[in-house]
């Protein structure tokens, strides 16, 4: 399978028998439904519109050194003409603007114009099927970007911004204005290049990033280096002992790391309905060498699923890497489907923080192209938190406006960001927690879970190093602090901004309010996020809760 034809089959992917016409799989709102919705239903409305430049209240001591704006994306149109999507990765993106100075905040919002978003607007009502809702009569998909949603996360690049979604062209913003500049090119030949929504810094200007292709029984996996300019420095296509749902990877100093899990692709009426749970099959923990892209292992792992990863290490010919781990894929299948029916959430397992540790030996070549190493025999060994968090975040380098312009690769700077560091830093991320054990000051109990059932309360995971000078709990195999933002509210993913010769580091992160109706963002020191923000700003908008961001220092 060559580069040409992965690329061709990218496309009709969207357009297989799985995305047959079905009428009744199209949710239709009335009011009898409105009327069922959860309070933090408010959440998954979505927008009608841009959000036009609006001063937020603040409180609290913003320091006057820290300046810049905070992006952030998700889906946003979620309904048109009386009908709404099923699957929460379905709505169109809008991106989410902060901009931090002088100790104010301002906000405001715009719809990404992709190509699906404009024809769509024009109508005046759905004309695509997407991921997870099939739409009657809809247009025929010609290719994989006429139905980019560019909905999930943000990456700065040369100066502009670039909208990121799961398997089509990144789209270009003006990082100041919002303006949709076009869908962004990596040359006539890679047209319509599948390209992942969390692509990692190569350390030398350019990205590591890849895409899958599973059409017609295919389990292929594209794994490719973006150089400095923006060409395909190198790629290679990997066949995959089995079809599995790939959202992000990790890297270390040497490695690339993926997590092959036990839900795979097969048959359904839209993308999602065709991954199923598949727990006789085990996940592996794909391990490819960035020198050489032939040079992978394969160590098999008990049944699980994942989105989101941490850090990866290498120390003592070992690899250990971080990833938030379900025991199933239900939130994918069930949970996000739950969440825009307005009633009470569909319960799902929890992820849990987790470190697998596998051996580095010799890595097997494959004898050809496409071909997989064999799978090294049961040698992982899982650690588990026992915190049950998602969204994580650690130290890494944030650009600034004219580094972000001029893709400066100073090794020092990027070393935590491209995985050359060998021992974890503090993790940051966000989990739901009992609003009633987190009132009595009791530890967790994932059973009684938040009013929302989602995400309320802040973690820190601390490493070895730091978890004697903190204020920290114990829990399983991890020392944490936490701060748990109060009952009513959902807390979105926390950014690191790292210190500068300006200001220490500091944790950065937007809420819902869904009793008072508000959004609003709040300050950490990242030393001590136990102690609560230092700082604070709200409004009385409700925006569409989202998924990833980035912080652009001024």
């Amino acid at each position: 399978m060559d580069r040409r034809q992965f690329l061709a089959g990218s496309a009709a992917l969207m357009t297989t028998a799985v995305w047959a016409s079905s009428v009744d799989k199209l949710l239709a709102l009335d009011n009898a439904q409105a009327v069922a919705r959860e309070p933090w239903a408010i959440g998954f409305n979505g927008a009608e519109g841009d959000y036009q430049p609006l001063t937020m209240q603040v409180s609290g001591e913003w320091p006057a050194q820290l300046s810049g704006n905070l992006y952030r994306n998700g889906p946003a149109k979620m309904s048109r003409a009386g009908k709404a999507y099923q699957h929460w990765f379905d709505g169109d993106g809008m991106v989410q603007q902060f901009s931090v100075a002088n100790g104010q905040i301002q906000h405001q919002a715009k719809f990404i114009q992709t190509k699906k978003f404009k024809v769509e607007e024009a109508a005046g009502a759905f004309k695509y099927t997407t991921a997870g809702t099939v739409i009657p009569n809809a247009l025929p998909i010609r290719n994989n970007d006429d139905l980019n949603v560019a909905n999930t996360s943000l990456l700065p690049r040369h100066g502009e911004l670039l909208a990121l979604w799961e398997a089509g062209s990144p789209y270009r913003l003006d990082a100041r204005t919002l303006t949709t500049l076009g869908v962004k090119s990596f040359g006539d030949k890679f047209k319509g290049l599948p390209f992942s929504a969390h692509p990692l810094d190569d350390g030398q200007g350019g990205l590591w990033n890849f895409g899958v292709w599973y059409v017609g029984g295919e389990k292929q996996l594209l794994v490719y280096q973006v150089a400095a300019d923006d060409s395909i420095a190198r790629m290679e296509v990997i066949e995959l002992p089995q079809a599995s749902y790939l959202h992000a990877f990790a890297q270390s100093e040497n490695k690339l790391v993926f997590y092959i899990s036990s839900c795979v692709y097969e048959e359904g009426e839209t993308y999602i309905d065709a991954f199923k749970w598949r727990p006789e099959l085990p996940s592996q923990l794909l391990v490819i060498d960035k020198a050489d892209f032939k040079a992978r292992q394969l160590h098999q792992l008990p049944a699980g699923f994942v989105f989101h990863f941490g850090q990866a290490i290498e120390k003592n010919d070992e690899l250990s890497v971080q990833l938030c781990l379900y025991p199933n894929s239900a939130i994918l299948t069930q949970g996000m489907k739950g969440l825009l029916t307005g009633a009470r959430k569909t319960k799902t397992p929890h992820a849990e923080l987790v470190t697998i540790t596998v051996p580095l030996t010799a890595p097997l070549t494959a004898a050809s192209k496409t071909q997989l190493a064999e799978t090294l025999p049961s040698s992982a060994r899982i650690n588990r938190s026992g915190v049950m968090m998602e969204f994580p975040q650690f130290a890494q380098h944030t650009m600034s406006n004219k580094e972000s312009a001029q893709q400066t690769s100073n090794a020092e700077k990027l070393a935590e960001k491209t995985g050359g560091a060998s021992e974890f830093v503090p993790l940051f991320g966000v989990g739901a927690r009992s609003d009633s054990a987190a009132s009595s000051g009791s530890n967790f109990n994932y059973e009684a879970e938040s009013e929302s059932g989602l995400s309320n309360t802040l973690y820190c995971i601390h490493n070895a190093k730091d978890s004697s000078q903190h204020g920290t709990d114990a829990l399983g195999d991890a020392s944490y602090s936490a701060f748990y933002l109060g009952k009513g509210k959902i807390a979105e993913e926390p950014l690191y901004i790292p210190a500068t010769e300006q200001h220490e580091a500091y944790l950065l992160m937007t809420w819902l309010d869904y009793h008072n109706a508000q959004s609003g963002l709040s300050l950490f020191r990242a030393s001590d996020i136990s102690a609560g923000p230092i700082a604070s700003a709200h409004m009385n908008r409700v925006l569409p809760l989202g998924f990833h961001g980035c912080f652009i220092n001024a």
